[in-house]
């Protein structure tokens, strides 16, 4: 498998609506545009190729936050979180076409079911998270036929009903990219019918491995190709030892907060099990051990719970980077890759992991 993506590479970074850190949680205004539109340009200059946009049932909207930034930036593509629900799959189809024109063809969307059945209730969504899917997977259906349609026409689904659906603007390419994620057969399955990429948390090398096989075969059942992202908080120093030091005083800081900070949303209580599989994996890899694999710490993953995708890689760059390089033997080929502290950080991963990575990537072809 490896030949075959050894020159596939994406790195995606993060935008959130207001400053903060793990370590401190967020800072400053409810929403703050003009933070927003430094995060973009400072991961843009770190060489970052697109960034997610979050989006749950009470954040800020995502794709007015990408259509700001389309103006700022001149490169960075946007990977804009959207739940399927709130608004019909015709409408966010022209919605998403017109971001996508308007920045270049730069947009891209990452499909969310919902993890919490909770979270989305306040959303008026009173559907079960099997549901939810099978509605996401018919919604990203009409997107494509909206996409690609030269004349109107007619859909009869299991969830959604058209007459005569069309739209005056497609995106750029014709289509864009399409994230999705999950780890239940279901949703793996259906990844596999509808969406470009597939997304998961930070594992281990064996599980991201096994998910990924998963994700290639369902695409492979479906008769097509799909490309598979890795989250991953990444945590480094010039030396190993600077590195777990920051890993130590980052688990103090997180554990030692009172204001709500192993909760991820008010919804939340702390005895509270983590509702979504994946989050539920990263509980599990909690009580493996501190540290798995090379340099994986399971440490903020206890600290939270399980809540959130909070796997970190601890180490130098050329350390951290041996092990994104064992990741990509096992089938991912895209990054996400966030810091505790993305504002500080962003141009060091940039600078010093990303180069080291591709360098890796080379000399491995070189070997081949």
């Amino acid at each position: 498998m490896y030949s075959a993506i050894q020159d596939d590479l994406e790195i995606v970074g993060i935008v959130n609506h207001r400053p903060g850190s793990v370590a401190t949680g967020p800072q400053g205004a409810d929403f703050d545009p003009a933070y927003i539109r430094q995060a973009a340009l400072s991961q843009e200059a770190a060489g970052y190729d697109r960034v997610l946009i979050a989006n749950a049932a009470v954040m800020p909207e995502s794709f007015a936050t990408a259509a700001h930034l389309s103006g700022v930036t001149s490169k960075l593509g946007f990977m804009m979180a959207h739940r399927p629900g709130p608004v019909q799959p015709t409408y966010a189809a022209r919605h998403l076409a017109t971001l996508d024109r308007l920045s270049e063809g730069r947009a891209a969307v990452h499909i969310i079911a919902g993890a919490d059945d909770r979270e989305v209730q306040a959303d008026g969504a009173f559907n079960t998270k099997e549901e939810r899917y099978r509605i996401a997977a018919e919604y990203v259906e009409v997107m494509r036929r909206v996409w690609a349609s030269e004349q109107p026409f007619d859909f009869d689904g299991e969830y959604y009903r058209y007459r005569d659906a069309f739209a005056m603007v497609r995106p750029a390419g014709g289509a864009m990219p399409v994230y999705w994620g999950g780890t239940s057969d279901l949703a793996l399955d259906l990844c596999g019918k509808v969406a470009d990429v597939y997304a998961l948390g930070g594992d281990t090398f064996a599980g991201a491995g096994a998910l990924a096989r998963k994700a290639h075969e369902a695409a492979a059942r479906h008769g097509r190709e799909i490309k598979v992202l890795m989250t991953m908080v990444i945590l480094l120093g010039e030396t190993e030892d600077a590195a777990w030091a920051r890993a130590g005083k980052l688990y103090e800081q997180v554990t030692a907060r009172s204001d709500g900070a192993i909760t991820m949303g008010k919804h939340d209580k702390d005895e509270d099990k983590a509702a979504a599989g994946a989050f539920q994996r990263m509980l599990a890899q909690s009580k493996e051990g501190e540290r798995l694999d090379r340099c994986l710490w399971t440490g903020l993953n206890k600290a939270f719970k399980g809540r959130g995708n909070n796997s970190v890689l601890v180490g130098t760059p050329q350390q951290v980077a041996d092990s994104l390089m064992e990741y990509r033997r096992q089938g991912i080929t895209r990054f996400l890759l966030r810091s505790p502290d993305q504002d500080a950080d962003a141009a060091y991963i940039g600078g010093e992991l990303v180069p080291e990575l591709k360098a890796q990537m080379a000399a491995a072809k070189v070997g081949a």
